[in-house]
């Protein structure tokens, strides 16, 4: 008798477990789809007083524009295009990456495409022999974004960084 006793109690609690885990699903999305406001892969939901939903979403400086550019630019392009990399470079290694700083006064690309909007989000998506691609890394409104930093506020200055937008003097 107390052995079934045993035996009982973990396979209810192994049934009862098999039925929440099957019927939450189902029943969130009922709730989603009553209260109007489901996710999409295009608009992520993530809990705003989580600060590396911020960071993996690159929406620290914005949520949109050159200043949400500027962020991806730095935690996707700086690591190469930085002048440290370029100075720290032995010149037998080959190629390092070049400056974006003034990239849209410039008239053609490495590659020899002239410099525009489209030109450079392809280059950026497809990569190149040095360059990964980031077609499967950026959105649309990512690359976007990062080419009005990389058009219009490019780049600061590598010796004079600006200030830390969370660092608040005491």
């Amino acid at each position: 008798m107390r052995f079934e006793l045993q035996l009982r109690i973990p396979c209810a609690a192994l049934v009862l477990g098999m039925l929440f885990s099957i019927g939450l699903p189902a029943a969130s999305a009922q709730t989603a789809s009553q209260s109007g406001s489901g996710a999409s892969a295009a608009s992520p939901q993530y809990d705003p007083y989580q600060r590396s939903g911020d960071v993996f979403y690159m929406n620290r400086f914005a949520k949109t524009g050159w200043e949400r550019g500027k962020e991806i630019w730095y935690m996707k392009c700086w690591i190469c295009h930085n002048d440290y990399t370029r100075e720290a470079n032995n010149p037998s290694e080959g190629p390092v990456a070049p400056t974006l700083k003034e990239l849209y006064k410039r008239p053609v690309l490495l590659s020899g495409k002239p410099v525009n909007d489209e030109t450079v989000k392809d280059h950026i998506r497809e990569g190149s022999r040095q360059m990964p691609g980031y077609k499967y890394v950026l959105t649309d409104k990512d690359l976007n974004d990062l080419v009005e930093y990389l058009r219009d506020h490019c780049c600061w200055d590598e010796q004079n960084p600006p200030p830390n937008p969370r660092f608040r003097e005491q």
